[in-house]
């Protein structure tokens, strides 16, 4: 596996190692911005900045940052095109688009695959056709459309899953900006009202200017992290506003009330409740509906103040919050925007404190989502809030007398599938409620460190597995929590990557796409055959690849995923299966989804549940892991 530059201690240090990373930033006199070979390193989602336009400069745009797409878009309403060419000044719109295609390739401006597949054009091409492309784009937090003028570029040709014939996209030049570094980049225009970023940043900005870290996400925004207590306090239009952490939940909600929207203007009008039910009427712009599991709700922006100096706008939902003790209660996208968060401390917003200065304490810094040993017994963890002693919740425990002394049994699943029986001495009880929890003394591996800790167990609810609760006392100089990542406690190694590298899977090597961004890998299968046996859901499939290589499988079906379609589309539904696979020195077993891939040459993906185990890519270089199979020389 190749070694990393020099150039890349300090990011090194981060992701490998936490605790070192945190030290190496406090010491640190100017605020870094992580790079590699003099190019950033970018998280999987980033702050964009429209750097050409003068009314969006300074409004941060979430990019998805994307390594299996070879084209950037861009959210834009009302796009419309035209030309100043007099063989083509009757064409607007849709028609001006297949009348220079068809142009282009010799085609009556209908869909021709073989002529399509023989043209070859440059940019240059284009010019003769004098065509402009008019389109506007929405300032979020003000709702002001922002009307942009450009030359087209080039036609952006989509390919549906449902249509022979392809989708025509304008394509613009236009100055991106992320993490300081402004590229002129092709831009395709089209309607991304329905994800929940309205960029995607794919390898006409990617190649040659920036690397991608998909376990992390607004990495670049880390450096400038203010510390966030469970519970703090903010204040709109100087009513305060109690606002507390959801260590799960993605979105941040704002408590409202006689919550009116108006889709066709884009509008909402609400009552806004702060502490002490003081409350203010407010009409904002509709960014867009979330779906939630009880129904949908308008998201907008907020202007919050944090504290005396510092002003900022919370992307937030709105809904009846008046069963709860806060106002505000605030997610993991938008504290990985702006925070890292003190789980035992509250009120910390008013000191203005910075990550680097509460590093030195010596804290331990987990993530939403962990991964201990317990007695060698690996088991998920997750942080809470609520409790001093870590928890264990085992589906049940008893407790009974063993040389006059009182022990207690419980079980734990282990890693081949099986149960392991474990007694220990009680160590004394916790009255909490009706229930009483004993505890007892464990050993903890929290990612490269042993140590014993007492622990208390609890019962699951009904349907869980068991899992590890992160208590305050844990570390001795505090935990924090950072959102912006998975399993910081796993030290997996950083290591270099190309887009395209051969991977180890189950027991056969081929060459594989590294996807950014891809939730899930993604593997060819054919002859999908799904049964049932011994209760358990199965499912059997042939892998193909062009390499003639061809293996049968059969296995447990652990999940089903609907991926989203591109509007007009039906969303795709897939059988997930577990399956091992190796990239170098970095070997995980990790969930793939089932899909029929033969139209593609590349006949897997890995996505973020693979790569966010240290895997650092380049969107523009392949084979910097493994060597290039002969067959594909």
């Amino acid at each position: 596996m190749k070694k990393l530059s020099s150039a890349l201690v300090l990011m090194v240090a981060l992701l490998a190692n936490p605790l070192t990373w945190q030290h190496a930033l406090a010491a640190t006199t100017q605020s870094p911005i992580y790079q590699l070979d003099n190019k950033p390193v970018l998280g999987r989602v980033e702050n964009v900045y429209f750097s050409g336009i003068s009314e969006l400069a300074q409004v941060p745009f979430a990019g998805k940052i994307d390594t299996g797409a070879d084209s950037t878009s861009i959210h834009a309403e009302n796009v419309h095109l035209y030309s100043n060419n007099p063989k083509f000044k009757k064409y607007q719109d849709d028609q001006l688009m297949w009348a220079v295609f068809g142009d282009l390739i010799g085609t009556d401006g209908t869909w021709d695959a073989e002529k399509f597949a023989a043209a070859s054009w440059d940019n240059d091409s284009f010019d003769t056709y004098q065509v402009h492309v008019t389109f506007e784009i929405p300032n979020p937090i003000t709702g002001k459309k922002i009307p942009v003028d450009k030359e087209l570029e080039k036609l952006s040709v989509i390919r549906s899953r449902t249509s022979q014939e392809p989708i025509l996209r304008p394509a613009i030049m236009m100055p991106l900006t992320i993490a300081n570094k402004k590229v002129e980049t092709l831009v395709n225009l089209t309607d991304r009202s329905h994800f929940s970023a309205p960029i995607l940043i794919g390898k006409t900005y990617l190649n040659n200017n920036a690397w991608v870290l998909a376990g992390y996400n607004y990495l670049q925004e880390q450096p400038n992290a203010k510390m966030i207590g469970k519970k703090d306090l903010v204040t709109i239009s100087n009513i305060p506003y109690k606002t507390s952490i959801s260590t799960t939940a993605r979105y941040t909600s704002a408590h409202a009330l006689d919550i009116q929207v108006d889709k066709k203007n884009k509008q909402v009008s609400f009552v806004l409740e702060g502490k002490n039910k003081q409350r203010q009427t407010m009409s904002l712009p509709l960014v867009r509906m979330l779906k939630t599991s009880s129904g949908e709700r308008p998201l907008v922006y907020l202007p919050v103040t944090i504290d005396k100096t510092h002003n900022q706008n919370w992307l937030v939902y709105l809904r009846d919050r008046s069963k709860f003790s806060s106002q505000i209660r605030i997610g993991k996208d938008l504290a990985s925007q702006h925070f890292v968060i003190d789980t035992d401390k509250e009120n910390l917003l008013q000191h203005n404190k910075p990550f680097s200065d509460a590093l030195k304490s010596d804290p331990l810094v987990i993530s939403p989502q962990e991964s201990i040993k317990l007695d060698n017994i690996s088991l998920p963890a997750y942080p809470t809030f609520a409790v001093k002693t870590p928890l264990l919740r085992v589906e049940s425990f008893e407790l009974t007398e063993k040389d006059n002394k009182e022990v207690v049994t419980f079980y734990l699943p282990t890693e081949i599938g099986k149960v392991e029986k474990i007694t220990k001495p009680v160590i004394k009880k916790l009255k909490v409620g009706d229930s009483v929890r004993p505890v007892i003394e464990v050993n903890v591996q929290l990612g490269s460190k042993d140590k014993p800790m007492n622990v208390a167990l609890d019962i699951l609810d009904k349907d869980q597995q068991p899992f590890f609760v992160l208590g305050h006392n844990i570390a001795k100089g505090g935990v924090l929590l950072n959102t912006r990542s998975d399993n910081l406690l796993e030290n997996d190694p950083i290591f270099k990557a190309g887009h395209i590298e051969v991977a180890q899977v189950e027991g056969i090597s081929f060459p594989v796409k590294l996807d950014t961004g891809a939730d899930v890998s993604s593997i060819n299968a054919l002859n999908i055959k799904q049964f049932k046996k011994d209760g358990q859901d199965m499912v059997s499939f042939t892998y193909k690849n062009d390499a003639g290589m061809s293996k049968t499988f059969t296995k447990p079906v652990v999940d089903t995923m609907r991926i989203k379609a591109k509007k007009g589309e039906k969303a795709n539904v897939r059988p997930v299966v577990e399956m091992q696979v190796k990239l170098g020195d970095l070997e995980k077993r990790v969930r793939v989804n089932l899909q029929d891939r033969s139209r593609f040459h590349y006949s897997m993906i890995l996505g973020k549940n693979f790569l966010k185990h240290g895997v650092m890519v380049s969107s523009e270089t392949n084979y910097i892991v493994t060597d290039k199979p002969d067959y594909e020389k």
